[in-house]
């Protein structure tokens, strides 16, 4: 059996090669929030749209 990598030998090792997936969206609870959100990163041309996960009930900024 091999033994486990001590955990600070393990932060020095090259990470996130194995890491496969997408980085997923930023999503909102509410609209107003998804609206406030864009102003303050100055977000010019956006719009507010649902989003489609599933039975999901939040909402994502759209470039335009």
């Amino acid at each position: 059996m091999a033994r486990k990598l001590h955990t600070r030998r393990k932060r020095y090792m090259p990470a996130g090669a194995e890491r496969n997936r997408k980085p997923r969206l930023k999503t909102f609870l509410s609209e107003e929030k998804a609206k406030e959100y864009a102003q303050s990163q100055g977000y010019k041309n956006f719009k507010v749209v649902k989003s489609r996960f599933g039975l999901s009930k939040k909402f994502k900024i759209v470039l335009e």
